[in-house]
């Protein structure tokens, strides 16, 4: 699912852990030069070619779901500011940000000479577009980082200054894609947010070409962008129905790199000449989400609206079975929204607190709750409605489709009946992501941060996000209101203590079973491309772009 990306430079630093819970954007590293576009001597005329089961849901940069449309996007489309192969943060399309001393603005200086792919020229305006688009119509979801965004506007015009009711604790410059103004400013946001952008057009390294659906996306080089030209002339996203033929083909030599791979094929991989496997941490989990919209056109079950229910279907979760049998141990038991790859800012649920590998205490919490186990073995509610549940999942995705096999057994001991339906991606998000009529019980999938902030995975069941992220309808004034609280809070300790709060209040309330945090199993041939970083997060499938523009063909 969803996924964009993130970063910093010099600004006045507030604080920052190195544990993942950046506090203020502080860009590090070097920035390109100004002016005309970098022209280099490694721009060749090869293609990349990258092998996925999965593919976009759509192309706007707003309000696209999918990891696979993220990561066109952001070839696509510029930031302010960006990741780079170590995830640090890096100056885009500002070349400096600074926040004032009382923490309420930041100005971005916005890079000279830069070009839309149509010829035409960048500038502030476009960037206060943007960001006022996202902000007057809650779009997508980047809106949560404008929550508290007063004003936005472009002082000259290479500079931008946005204005915060409070001081921010992540810098909206890392997450949101900036659009030309004069190709999006003709429709409202209702025709934006309906819009699927067939061919997008932006300031990024790369231009569209082409999306055959269900076979391929094919990108051409940018010469004109401002960057320094990357190696590939094409990059190629190759779309395949099962991993076993995308990995077949990819050591026949008929792809680069591989976005993930399951890890009975990745363990195979691994002593093939050629080929390097590797095994990073990630910023991603797998989980089981639960529809808990009150909406009446919902056709979700009303008896997963009882948190007794939804606690016990996670108590008769075994996560460490999941990730043994489903990840061949390529993988840690699930809890929190945050991965362990956040560090101190994840929640360290107590022991006797775990809604996890208890089949005995969730029969004894139905059984208290009054569900009675039927003559056919299938639990009853007071009233007489069974504790059946529909539950889906993505055919290509082989560990979500293991996992979900095994929870049906496991719900199966403790009476509630769960009934499996394999979908392919985009269908399965339509059903969930149908905010007028969710169209679902229980659903397979999962996540990849956005960022490396906290921010962006807690900001996920926000009510504000029904409608973009938040794809269970959870909706909590509490949660929502410690969100708001850690996203101006600045102070580490005093920030840590609220996104520690606000992964036990939704774990408790267990709209998501997360059953795993896996590494990112990908590969790549070292013998057609050199100059592979091994980033955090991912090679690719990443918030960082930074091993499409930084790989060169082998001599």
């Amino acid at each position: 699912m969803g996924q964009p990306a993130l970063n910093r430079r010099r600004f006045l630093t507030l604080s920052g852990m190195a544990t993942g819970l950046v506090l203020s954007p502080t860009l590090l590293a070097a920035c390109a030069p100004e002016g005309k576009p970098v022209k280099s001597s490694r721009a060749g005329t090869g293609v990349l070619r990258v092998g996925w089961t999965s593919e976009p849901d759509l192309l706007n940069p707003f309000t696209f779901a999918s990891s696979a449309a993220a990561e066109i996007i952001a070839l696509v489309y510029d930031k302010l500011l960006d990741y780079d192969a170590d995830l640090k943060i890096v100056g885009s399309l500002a070349n400096d940000a600074t926040y004032s001393d009382d923490g309420l603005s930041i100005t971005y200086a916005l890079r000279e000479g830069v070009t839309w792919q149509d010829g035409k020229p960048l500038t502030a305006d476009d960037v206060t577009f943007t960001w006022q688009l996202i902000a007057d119509n809650n779009l997508g979801q980047a809106a949560q980082y404008l929550l508290q965004l007063e004003k936005v506007e472009a002082t000259d015009a290479q500079t931008v200054v946005a204005t915060f009711t409070h001081p921010q604790a992540f810098d909206p410059g890392l997450i949101i894609p900036i659009v030309p103004q004069h190709v999006w400013s003709g429709m409202s946001g209702k025709d934006v947010s309906k819009f699927n952008n067939p061919e997008p057009m932006g300031s990024g390294p790369y231009t569209f070409t082409s999306w055959t659906k269900g076979q391929s996306v094919e990108l051409a080089r940018n010469d004109d962008w401002w960057g320094e030209a990357p190696a590939a002339a094409k990059v190629t996203f190759v779309h395949f129905d099962s991993a076993d033929v995308m990995t077949q083909s990819f050591v026949s030599g008929d792809l680069d790199v591989l976005t993930e791979v399951p890890p009975v094929l990745w363990d195979g991989l691994t002593s093939t000449t050629g080929i390097t496997a590797v095994e990073l941490p990630s910023f991603s989990f797998h989980h089981i989400g639960m529809n808990v919209s009150t909406n009446p056109a919902s056709t979700g079950s009303p008896l997963l609206l009882d948190k007794v229910v939804r606690q016990a279907l996670s108590l008769g979760t075994d996560r460490s079975q999941l990730v043994e049998l489903a990840l061949a141990g390529h993988g840690e038991p699930g809890s929190v929204l945050l991965p362990s790859a956040f560090g101190d800012a994840q929640f360290q649920v107590p022991a006797d607190q775990l809604l996890d590998a208890n089949p005995d205490k969730a029969m004894a919490m139905l059984d208290d709750a009054g569900y009675q186990v039927g003559s056919d073995g299938v639990r009853v509610s007071a009233d007489g409605q069974k504790l059946s549940f529909r539950l889906i999942a993505i055919q290509a995705t082989d560990v979500d489709v293991r996992a979900a096999q095994l929870f049906v057994s496991s719900a199966k001991k403790i009476g509630i009946e769960v009934n499996l339906q394999t979908l392919d991606e985009n269908t399965l998000s339509d059903l969930v992501y149908n905010a007028d009529a969710p169209d679902f019980d229980l659903y397979v999938w999962g996540w990849d941060s956005g960022t490396a902030d906290p921010d962006y995975l807690l900001g996920i069941p926000l009510t504000s996000q029904i409608g973009n992220n938040n794809d269970t309808y959870y909706a909590n004034p509490s949660y929502d209101e410690l969100y708001d609280q850690q996203a101006t809070t600045v102070d580490p300790a005093a920030r840590l203590d609220l996104v520690h709060q606000m992964q036990q209040m939704y774990y408790d309330d267990a709209a998501y079973i997360v059953m795993w945090y896996q590494s990112k199993l990908q590969a790549y041939r070292s013998d057609t491309w050199d100059g592979w970083v091994e980033s955090p997060g991912g090679m690719v499938f990443n918030f960082t772009r930074s091993n499409y523009l930084g790989v060169t063909p082998v001599e």
